[in-house]
């Protein structure tokens, strides 16, 4: 079996699991149902920081190898937080590859590692517009703000609307319509999938 289809599996797998439960905050779809890399994501702004009330969208790129490397969280909603960079990519210690940083002090622990998921991710932006890190910022500009209730001038945020709703046709890998090619041969059980990978890590970090 090769990577990449292992890996569109177990992303296939995970996406219907997050449309069939939902979590409070956010929603994801596939930006092309021919391409299960590519996924959009609306997060809702939590409440009592700048971002209350707003909608903002974004983008996750996954790679082939996934989840071995951590995918790649851009918003494209104009956004202005420490640890965004000015082209919307998102900056935080789990999408960063595994192992140790030396110059950014990140243990191990707090980087990129197989059981991570894209609901662990999002909740972990989420946690990131509540409590912005001033010590790792992306964005200088931002970070020497003394809070982030401080916004430049100019900089609006969107009007309340209501959060978008779940798809009215959630993915279904079986579909006719879905266009992403995978072997038919291939038999992938999501749980023993992700128990494998932590074997591995287990096994890793032993050595």
């Amino acid at each position: 079996m090769s990577a990449a289809s292992s890996s569109a599996r177990i992303l296939i797998n995970q996406l219907k699991k997050m449309q069939k439960e939902p979590v409070e905050g956010f929603t994801v779809e596939l930006i092309d149902e021919s391409d299960v890399y590519k996924w959009r994501y609306y997060i809702k702004g939590p409440t009592d920081t700048p971002y209350e009330n707003g909608i903002y969208q974004g983008t996750i790129d996954f790679p082939e190898d996934y989840p071995f490397s951590p995918p790649t969280l851009t918003f494209t909603s104009e956004f202005w937080h420490p640890n965004v960079y000015t082209d919307g990519k998102v900056c935080i210690s789990i999408l960063h590859p595994p192992g140790e940083d030396e110059m950014s002090g990140e243990r191990p622990e707090e980087r990129w590692n197989p059981t991570q998921t894209p609901e662990t991710i999002l909740l972990s932006v989420i946690s990131m517009l509540s409590d912005p890190n001033f010590s790792s910022p992306a964005n200088v500009d931002a970070s020497r703000k003394k809070a982030n209730q401080e916004l430049p001038p100019g900089f609006t945020m969107p009007e309340p609307f209501k959060f978008k709703p779940e798809p009215s046709t959630p993915l279904n890998a079986d579909d006719e319509d879905f266009e992403f090619e995978i072997d038919e041969d291939d038999d992938i059980d999501l749980d023993e999938d992700v128990g494998d990978l932590d074997e591995e890590v287990i096994a890793e970090d032993e050595e």
